[in-house]
């Protein structure tokens, strides 16, 4: 008579059996994880959205889809080992790579090349194995440089001078500051304008100077996502000088 303390000992068919049972569980409760923090990407420059399974099972026969804001809305989309291109958004035909060589790992990857400004924004990535899907989501944050600032100077007769601050192709909107050459700020009206069909900023900034100390200028944009700016100086024509003579009484 078998002793009530004595372990149970599986034939090794139900021990097959058992362990397959529990694959089969563990997959139907996967779970789909993101990068976890924002993905910054640089204007023209390429960038990785990464996905992986929670579990460490394989990914390879799963469907596998990024897309923005609704799922027929398709970035990529990776199906029995093939790419199908014929889903995707127009804007994002030929800008993509599936990455797979952690498939077998449930880890996938998604790059897309030559980002613009309307890839900034949220994404999806949905894994999906028969009826039972999961994803997670990714924010990713566009930031580009614009062209380096360029000033003109104008003499007003009687008032000083103006001076004018102009750059194109930032994203998002820049800081714009005005310094002299002995490093005080200058209060300045600048303008942001985003251009219709790329996105982009274009910054037009005055100053109106009527301190004859004032011998020079400094004008810098930055971007605060990129920790970057660009900066131009400029000699204040010498003609400007006569401005400043005091007026006879």
């Amino acid at each position: 008579m078998a002793n009530a303390h004595d372990p149970v000992i599986f034939p090794p068919s139900c021990s097959i059996v058992f362990i397959i049972l529990q694959l089969l569980s563990w997959k139907a409760d996967f779970s789909v994880c993101g990068p976890g923090k924002t993905v910054l990407a640089v204007l023209g420059e390429n960038v990785e959205l990464p996905c992986h399974l929670s579990l460490n099972i394989s990914a390879k026969d799963m469907e596998l889809r990024w897309y923005r804001d609704q799922p027929s809305q398709v970035v990529h989309l990776h199906k029995n080992g093939t790419d199908l291109k014929e889903e995707q958004m127009r804007e994002y035909q030929g800008r993509t790579t599936f990455l797979s060589a952690r498939l077998d790992q449930g880890k996938a990857t998604v790059k897309i090349h030559n980002v613009t400004v309307f890839d900034n924004g949220t994404f999806h990535c949905n894994f999906k194995d028969g009826t039972v899907s999961a994803e997670a989501r990714l924010l990713l944050t566009v930031a580009g440089l614009g062209l380096k600032p360029r000033i003109q100077v104008r003499a007003v007769q009687g008032e000083g001078f103006w001076a004018q601050c102009t750059s194109e192709g930032w994203y998002p909107e820049p800081q714009v500051r005005w310094r002299d050459f002995r490093g005080q700020a200058l209060p300045s009206m600048t303008r942001l304008s985003a251009s219709p069909t790329t996105g982009l900023f274009a910054v037009v900034s005055n100053v109106t100077i009527q301190d004859k100390e004032v011998w020079g200028l400094f004008c810098s944009i930055s971007s605060p996502l990129l920790r970057k700016k660009k900066m131009v100086n400029h000699h204040l024509p010498r003609e400007c000088s006569v401005l400043f003579r005091p007026q006879k009484l």
